[in-house]
């Protein structure tokens, strides 16, 4: 394929999405998070430093809790009866409060797998592709 058609494809093909679970008041509810444009995420983590010491922050370039917690309500949704239903600024605050720490950990490693760790996993696959078929 060409780059032309490779970028109308990229353009029409469906933004990769994550679900995650969470625990509150003891019941099960399913997040679903869906990748950024790659220059908002850029420009998002550009408005949060990294912690000085904090060895994930230092290898990406941000402060990756205060990351997620930023962009998280921007790509974010709750799915009900496998209904996606939007969670107001309100809501989002009290459920970074309410989430426990496992909850909070699966909600930070699920929007940066899908905006950091993804990402890098494709173009590493397509590379190793592109090799072995100029074999």
């Amino acid at each position: 394929m060409s780059f032309e058609d490779d970028l109308k494809a990229q353009e029409a093909a469906p933004v990769p999405s994550l679900d995650v679970d969470v625990l509150l008041n003891g019941n099960a509810h399913t997040l679903r998070f869906r990748r950024m444009n790659g220059m908002d995420w850029s420009a998002e983590s550009d408005k949060h430093p990294i912690r000085p010491g904090v060895l994930i922050d230092m290898r990406y370039g941000y402060n990756l809790r205060a990351l997620v917690k930023a962009v998280a309500p921007k790509t974010g949704v709750l799915v009900e009866d496998d209904v996606e239903r939007e969670i107001d600024e309100e809501q989002w605050k009290a459920l970074f409060k309410a989430l426990d720490g496992s909850s909070t950990q699966r909600v930070c490693d699920t929007v940066w797998s899908l905006n950091e760790y993804g990402p890098q996993q494709e173009i590493d696959a397509a590379k190793k592709a592109r090799r072995s078929t100029a074999k």
